[in-house]
């Protein structure tokens, strides 16, 4: 193991509140590691304390890389963090390490208080607030959707002009013979 290496610091976010459609958001955060690749996926532990992958067709999977942090997050039915155990994975040269994200026991009332993250060496409650770390993560994540979204629609302006310039080029042809 090379000595510069050096192993990731791992904060999971238990269930978000749930969104209007009934889905919840689970949050992984990789950062402080060198080098600076990690492979994150997400496990569900079945009765038995058996792990398998959780399914792509069931859920919708982000990740987000930026130097030195990777942020992955999932997004599920709010229904399956009451029956389920999930699990963030998080491999690095340094090793493998899983963290257990608190599982919502029984249905949220409304004087239910808010579960906080936990992190990866103490796996002792944090207090939730806002850092400019995570303030800054949650804006990448936000210009992260906006420019891939300004990418696509100027894919699509560049294809229609292309289109559109080669069809007068055709009629253009047409008419002079």
């Amino acid at each position: 193991m090379d000595s510069n290496q050096r192993k990731p610091k791992v904060t999971v976010y238990p269930a978000s509140n749930s969104e209007s459609n009934g889905k919840t958001t689970l949050l992984c955060l990789a950062r402080d590691m060198f080098p600076d690749l990690v492979k994150i996926s997400w496990k569900i532990e079945d009765a038995n304390g058996g792990r398998m992958e959780v399914s792509k067709a069931e859920t919708e999977q982000l990740e987000q890389r930026e130097e030195g942090q990777t942020t992955s997050m999932i997004i599920i039915d709010k229904e399956k963090t009451y029956r389920n155990k999930y699990v963030c994975s998080v491999e690095h040269e340094w090793g493998a390490q899983q963290f257990d994200i608190p599982k919502v026991s029984n249905k949220p009332t409304e004087d239910t208080p808010p579960t906080c993250p936990f992190r990866n060496d103490t796996q002792e409650p944090l207090t939730l607030q806002f850092t400019e770390d995570s303030f800054q993560s949650t804006c990448s994540l936000n210009l992260a959707s906006v420019v891939y979204t300004v990418m696509i629609v100027k894919s699509m302006v560049y294809c229609c002009g292309l289109s559109l310039l080669l069809h007068h080029r055709i009629l253009g042809r047409g008419r002079s013979t």
